[in-house]
């Protein structure tokens, strides 16, 4: 009897000492762990970091007839978001290294496919074309002057939704999505190392 006492007081030090060199090993490991950081580096073989030391994001000005007045606020405040999460440059209002213009320069419905049957569209696709322009002043590097380097370019995004639903009500939660990926596109096309 005391024999086997004694084997289970061994077996519940021997769980207890187990337990604790288990927890100790995995704080040790998680101490080593590092969050990620996000900054302007072009992509490819250079590891340098994009130069500049702030980002002008004007307003987004709306082109579409279709497109709500709130369509053009949300993506100029969803670019501007991108630049404050991804970078580590300043945003500013005016004088920008960087500046970034943009226009919404179509917004529409369109149906995907007509049920079989009946005159009735399935799905419908709402999607959104950003025309942007972006213009870089200052130098390159250390060793040069002064450049102007500027681009154009547009990019679309596309979100499918249920015809029979009333667009009016799921029209924020589409735009959501769409100010997700059209900010994320254009900040890519800016800033993902084609410099």
């Amino acid at each position: 009897m005391i024999q086997k006492n004694k084997r289970i007081r061994d077996t519940e030090v021997m769980r207890k000492l187990l337990s604790i060199s288990l927890t100790v090993s995995l704080l040790l490991s998680f101490s080593h762990c590092k969050l990620p950081s996000f900054s302007l580096k072009p992509g490819g073989k250079s590891n340098q970091e994009i130069p500049g030391k702030s980002i002008q994001v004007n307003f987004l000005e709306n082109k579409s007839s279709l497109a709500s007045s709130s369509a053009s606020i949300q993506l100029t405040e969803g670019m501007r978001d991108i630049v404050l999460t991804q970078s580590k440059k300043e945003l500013v209002a005016e004088k920008g290294d960087r500046v970034i213009d943009s226009v919404i320069s179509d917004y529409r419905i369109d149906p995907i496919s007509i049920q079989a049957g009946t005159d009735v569209a399935a799905p419908n696709r709402l999607t959104m074309t950003v025309k942007f322009t972006w213009e870089f002043t200052g130098a390159l590097d250390e060793n040069s002057s002064n450049t102007v380097k500027e681009g154009s370019e547009s990019v679309s995004a596309f979100v499918d939704y249920d015809s029979q639903s009333n667009f009016a009500s799921v029209e924020g939660e589409l735009l959501t999505e769409l100010v997700r990926q059209l900010s994320q596109d254009v900040y890519d096309r800016i800033f993902g190392g084609k410099w």
